[in-house]
């Protein structure tokens, strides 16, 4: 037999949930009320990302809320103790090693049992130690389009990871998509798993951004903002194409616009993004500083610019929102129609399409955006307030502890 018919039936064999997860589900529906404080166990396996924000921002939401809440990290990150929110628990390795993490995952499964949920909180380690470890109260929450992620991979490494969620999905109790479009192409990877799908939009802390937006432009940002700026936020990654950006502001350069670019981030593609700036004259012109705060930066640039070639929900077309920064941004299958509301709030382009993006950074760098648009803008963006995005999680976690 091949490997991969091999791995196709211990799929299915795992699949097949064993009896106590019926009796967690009877367990957790018995204990759990409306009266009573919920607990919800969050598993993380990394830390940096704008997930894994999202998953303490969300911790410390719950927890204001009455929630019970630990975080259950497989792997040994100090950082997560400076950024611990206050009410919130956490059990993690003591220090780096096997050991140290085979010790921290029996304590976890030895927890996870007095846990109403144990949410999965980013594809793909950590939703399936939920599921492996709470097979029946685990809960998914996916954060990207995985349509999109496997396709920029090989075959092989596709196929696996689709598997491996996809069994993870299945122990799952519910899944939780950040976007409509996260929800639709997981629906047609995965249709049995349709129902257990529901759309959670993730928190905008929008006092946070107008509070941090407001402090001074840090020292390395200066000399880029001598003139106006075309923004890009985001992991230096193939997903973002950033050199798209690139292409395009070289496109305004020809054509006589004098402006910059500058893009908050770090990753693999640094050394790529750094040849292009030489490659197309742009020294000088375009910026890559770093990871940093990037709310001073939004409060003073002229447009914020996505070219990515997909996305989960763009939380940071919703955070420029929030600023009353102009938005344009490539037509991902997933996050940014959406956040925009099919333009209305913001400009789409084709995705890949460089002329079509350096047209809509031109408009705006010529003709800059009425108020009644930036307005408007800011009032999208208190659609995803932490107000009304709680209110959704507290609901479908309650859901989950009750119709187990």
């Amino acid at each position: 037999m091949t490997l991969a018919h091999n791995l196709t039936l211990l799929l299915k064999t795992f699949h097949k949930q064993p009896r106590a997860v019926q009796r967690s589900r009877v367990a957790c529906s018995e204990t759990a009320s409306l009266g009573q404080r919920a607990s919800c166990m969050i598993f993380m396996h990394s830390f940096g990302g704008g997930a894994e924000g999202m998953a303490l921002y969300l911790a410390r939401l719950l927890s204001v809320r009455h929630f019970q809440i630990r975080l259950a990290c497989v792997r040994h990150i100090p950082a997560l103790l400076r950024c611990l929110p206050d009410g919130v628990s956490l059990t993690m390795p003591e220090q780096p090693g096997i050991w140290p993490a085979l010790r921290n995952m029996w304590r976890i499964w030895r927890l996870a049992r007095r846990y109403d949920t144990v949410l999965g909180g980013l594809e793909l380690q950590s939703i399936f130690w939920a599921a492996m470890l709470a097979p029946g109260r685990a809960v998914a929450w996916l954060h990207k389009d995985i349509s999109g992620y496997i396709a920029q991979k090989s075959t092989g490494y596709a196929w696996l990871y689709a598997a491996l969620l996809g069994w993870a999905l299945r122990r799952c109790r519910s899944v939780a998509c950040v976007s409509r479009g996260i929800l639709e192409s997981s629906a047609r990877l995965w249709p049995d798993l349709s129902p257990r799908l529901y759309v959670l939009y993730n928190p905008v802390n929008i006092g946070y951004i107008r509070k941090r937006a407001a402090s001074p432009l840090p020292e390395i940002l200066r000399p880029c903002f001598d003139r106006p700026v075309i923004l890009g936020v985001g992991r230096l990654e193939e997903q973002k194409a950033f050199h798209l950006l690139l292409r395009a502001q070289r496109l305004l350069r020809e054509r006589g616009l004098d402006c910059h670019c500058c893009i908050l981030g770090e990753g693999s593609q640094r050394a790529r993004l750094e040849g292009d700036i030489r490659r197309l004259g742009l020294e000088g012109r375009a910026f890559l500083p770093g990871f940093m705060d990037p709310f001073p930066a939004m409060a003073r640039a002229s447009v914020l610019a996505l070219s990515s070639l997909f996305e989960g929900f763009s939380l940071v077309i919703a955070e420029a929102l929030c600023l009353g920064l102009p938005v344009v941004s490539a037509d991902c299958p997933s996050g940014p129609a959406e956040v925009l509301d099919g333009g209305k709030y913001g400009v789409l382009t084709p995705i890949g399409g460089v002329d079509a993006l350096a047209d809509a950074i031109e408009n705006i760098l010529q003709k800059g955006i009425d108020d009644g648009m930036r307005t408007a803008g800011m009032a999208r963006a208190k659609e995803f307030s932490p107000k009304r995005t709680l209110a959704a999680w507290t609901s479908f976690l309650l859901k989950c502890c009750h119709n187990g």
